[in-house]
């Protein structure tokens, strides 16, 4: 058995098992930490129609409270399986080949997994929606490099005012209104971390009708893995964006002043070469307008009016959430595009924090999104 690879909470390992089998085997880091438990609980209740699209589940061990941490063992995915993400960045084949791959994963989604819906849910969903954020604002402080800043009720981004976390959490703690602004018209089993490397493409079905794909890693960090459908297009499209690989690649920069309280230029440098598939923006248009005409996708669209607004709040806590996580040099780079986010979807939804929210000097105005 040897390591395949290692990320934030779990590690793979690749080792041979019966009949010659390569299986890799997913193991959490800790037992007290991480989602892996819920991913094997995701895994082995989908539906029957849904299996061949997803990881196989061999064994597992779901952990057993004493120390012992969950692990699950899955086929492993050779050579002919290759993440869409190297497919649409490198370019080996036409655009429209990407397109069709991600409608294919869309349609799994929308078609297969979005329909299973949990109303028993529902009520207590934004609350822990305002949870995760507040977790998130209070890991954020208790780094030393953001404590002063995150004593400021507000901030300048690229010239506009905004609300810090806290002024804006307190906000939606303390309004109906905002907590039912993140309430979904209905509580569906999600992905949680849906994006294109999280999707394997089986290479030699690109000649077939419909090609094979397999989501892989569902439940991210955040350890959602029923809620809102928004919250898997919000990962997909923070991706498609470039905003994500910018963070990531460190092709960015931040210029900072602190005259007249914190102030940042933020510009995310999405024309690089290594972005350059994304860079005009037309993969992501095609994406929503796939979201927008596609029957599969109407179904579940046209029966939530405010699930597009609520993207921006997922793209926010998705953001946030990792900052304790990345190295320091990436981590203002994702607290300043969490920030922008969250001003977006306050602004989207006309809230107006102003009335709750007291500061003085010159008020936010609607938040714009940042250079690229």
């Amino acid at each position: 058995m040897h390591l395949l690879r290692e990320g934030f909470h779990e590690k793979l390992f690749l080792f041979t098992g019966e009949q010659d089998r390569l299986i890799v085997r997913k193991e959490a880091k800790s037992a007290q930490h991480g989602t892996l438990a819920a991913e094997i609980a995701w895994l082995e209740e989908l539906p029957s129609a849904m299996q061949r699209y997803f990881p196989r589940v061999l064994r597992s061990n779901r952990g057993d409270g004493n120390g012992h941490a969950p692990s699950y063992d899955m086929p492993y995915f050779g050579q002919e399986w290759v993440p869409l993400s190297e497919l649409i960045l490198t370019g080996r084949y036409e655009h429209s080949v990407s397109l069709k791959l991600i409608t294919q994963v869309m349609r799994v989604m929308f078609s297969g997994i979005f329909p299973t819906t949990y109303p028993q849910e529902a009520a207590a969903y934004p609350e822990q929606l305002i949870r995760l954020l507040e977790r998130c604002a209070q890991q954020i402080t208790a780094m030393p490099v953001f404590a002063p800043l995150m004593r400021s009720a507000m901030l300048s981004l690229n010239g506009g005012k905004q609300w810090n976390i806290f002024p804006l959490l307190e906000f939606l703690k303390s309004r109906d209104e905002a907590r039912e602004a993140l309430r979904p018209a209905a509580m569906r089993k999600v992905h949680g971390d849906l994006y294109p490397e999280n999707v394997l493409v089986y290479l030699p079905s690109l000649r077939w009708r419909t090609p094979r794909v397999m989501l892989i890693d569902p439940v991210a960090a955040i350890g959602l893995s029923r809620g809102d459908f928004a919250m898997d297009v919000a990962k997909f499209r923070s991706w498609l964006s470039a905003e994500l690989l910018a963070l990531r690649l460190g092709l960015f920069s931040i210029q900072t002043q602190w005259d007249n309280g914190p102030a940042f230029d933020l510009c995310l440098h999405t024309d690089e070469p290594q972005l350059s598939a994304l860079s005009d923006g037309s993969v992501l248009q095609e994406f929503f307008g796939l979201l927008e005409t596609a029957t599969w996708a109407r179904a579940v669209c046209d029966a939530d009016s405010r699930w597009g607004a609520r993207v921006s709040f997922y793209e926010s806590l998705y953001a946030l959430s990792m900052v304790p996580l990345v190295p320091s040099w990436q981590s203002m780079g994702r607290f300043l595009v969490g920030v922008q986010h969250l001003n977006n979807f306050v602004a989207a939804m006309n809230l107006n924090p102003s009335s709750t929210v007291h500061q003085e000097g010159e008020q936010p105005g609607n938040a714009q999104p940042p250079s690229y």
